[in-house]
């Protein structure tokens, strides 16, 4: 997840859950306008603070990539499935062959 997708994701949920701690203990418009400032201000906040540890205490390393042992192991794959297929079309060749063979065995109307 991005982190300007987790701060949004807080904010929206900050957002709603102000509206709700507002409606369910003020009855005046400005203190409800007020505390749902104030909780979506803290969440906001508490996100961008998750995000910057996150990325302070993570390690984003390189990775090598061995492209010799990658390409080796690919080629060799690739030679199997060759040798497979023309085995299977020397299989396929035979058995081609043998249907056609009796099927020329069979007279009509099935007569021996």
């Amino acid at each position: 997840m991005r982190e300007s997708n987790f701060v949004a994701f807080w904010v929206v949920s900050g957002f709603f859950i102000g509206l709700l701690a507002a409606f369910m203990g003020m009855d005046d418009p400005v203190a409800v306008v007020s505390v749902v400032f104030s909780v979506t201000l803290f969440f906001y906040l508490l996100a961008h603070v998750s995000v910057a540890l996150f990325v302070r205490f993570m390690e984003f390393g390189k990775v090598h990539f061995e492209k010799e042992e990658y390409d080796r192991k690919l080629d060799y794959f690739y030679n199997q499935l060759l040798q497979r297929e023309k085995e299977l079309d020397a299989n396929y060749a035979y058995i081609s062959k043998d249907d056609e063979t009796s099927v020329q065995g069979v007279k009509k109307d099935g007569e021996r």
